[in-house]
């Protein structure tokens, strides 16, 4: 009975590491990569394939291609967004963000020392970024993340340093530990953070922290912006309203007394005004 019970758990485990890989690669994997990811064997992972696709959960435009996270993911995380009462609070200045620049913008939220995309407002342009709904935030890669890890505790931000990948996302990406503290370091004199090329090459994010009822940095708003479209002045000037429009979402965070829980957040400096 043990060995049966520990069985459903590898099970599980196997799932979820696919589902995790499938959502770091929004174009698709086929069946040979995600075997060279996830270290798993071909057919184990194609039985796990097929009861997900059963149900809606992944998705292939047909035989022998590749495999991306299906619809029905969506209307799981419908159910995790609708408990987001800050995501509600916040949407309309990511929302003001977007019309101003035409561009698509982003709501990152912090859980349990993780953060995660949650939101986006996507501009209709022809050629625009794809919103990463669901997608991990890298701390010491994204704009998102390097928001809010500025106004992390420093014990938090030394774990941070101390889980570094060894690998970069990209060529821009900055691995080197003293390096991302002074990034912090110069994002939390500025208020905003910049993303350019560190995650998508040919994409650059600028974001800035939003802070609830407490001070404690709980999200961030990011609009992203190809590399075509991005000049310094377009950076002033899309740093400065991310400033004001952060700044605005947090005042609307205190107005409601929003108080956001995770498991570092009576060391986080206060900064509403970052």
């Amino acid at each position: 009975m043990n060995a049966s019970r520990n069985h459903r758990i590898e099970v599980i485990s196997k799932t979820l590491q696919i589902v995790e890989t499938l959502r770091d690669s929004p174009d698709g994997l086929t069946l040979r990569a995600l075997a060279e990811q996830t270290r798993q064997v071909k057919s184990s992972i194609h039985r796990i394939l097929r009861t997900l696709a059963a149900h809606g959960y992944i998705e292939q435009s047909h035989r022998g291609g590749v495999y991306r996270l299906g619809m029905q993911f969506l209307s799981v995380a419908g159910g995790v967004r609708a408990g987001l009462n800050m995501v509600e609070l916040v949407r309309p200045f990511s929302r003001k963000l977007k019309e101003k620049f035409d561009e698509s913008t982003y709501i990152a939220v912090l859980r349990e020392g993780q953060a995660v995309f949650v939101d986006v407002q996507e501009t209709h342009r022809d050629l625009r970024l794809v919103g990463p709904l669901g997608a991990r935030v890298h701390f010491h890669a994204t704009a998102a993340g390097k928001a809010m890890a500025a106004f992390f505790p420093e014990s938090e931000q030394q774990k941070l340093l101390h889980d570094l990948p060894q690998i970069a996302i990209t060529g821009n990406t900055v691995v080197d530990p003293e390096r991302v503290r002074e990034k912090w370091r110069q994002v939390h004199e500025a208020g905003y953070a910049i993303n350019d090329e560190e995650t998508i090459v040919g994409a650059v994010f600028i974001a800035s922290p939003v802070f609830d009822s407490r001070g404690t940095a709980c999200g961030s708003i990011s609009i992203g912006v190809p590399k075509p479209r991005y000049t310094d002045s377009v950076r002033l000037a899309i740093a400065a309203e991310t400033r004001e429009c952060c700044a605005q979402a947090s005042q609307a965070l205190l107005a409601a007394r929003y108080s956001h829980s995770n498991a570092f957040c009576d060391d986080v400096a206060v900064g509403h005004n970052a």
